[in-house]
């Protein structure tokens, strides 16, 4: 009888992960976009070969190149989207 109870156990256990498998596979795309949303955002990439690429990432209003590779990831470029006005007005704090 245990061996009974026990099998029952592990099929309603195998049904509810597979029905919350097919929940989060048909609804990922929504969930992704409701609790996704931070201050970081991918805007590009472009494969250069040999398992190299290189990111162009927003950061809360600033635009940063990265390049990634074998050996890590680094910061390229900083771009920052402010005009030349605001830029002399953050640099003289």
């Amino acid at each position: 009888m245990s061996n009974i109870s026990s099998l029952i156990s592990v099929l309603l256990l195998l049904v509810v992960l597979a029905a919350a498998a097919i929940f989060l596979r048909r609804y990922r795309d929504r969930l992704n976009g409701r609790f996704g949303q931070g201050p970081m955002t991918l805007r590009g990439m472009l494969n250069l070969g040999d398992g190299s690429r290189l990111f162009l990432v927003d950061v809360e209003g600033v635009s940063i190149v990265c390049g990634v590779g074998r050996n890590g990831v680094g910061a390229i470029e900083i771009i920052s989207t402010l005009k030349p006005q605001e830029r002399s007005k953050e640099m003289s704090k």
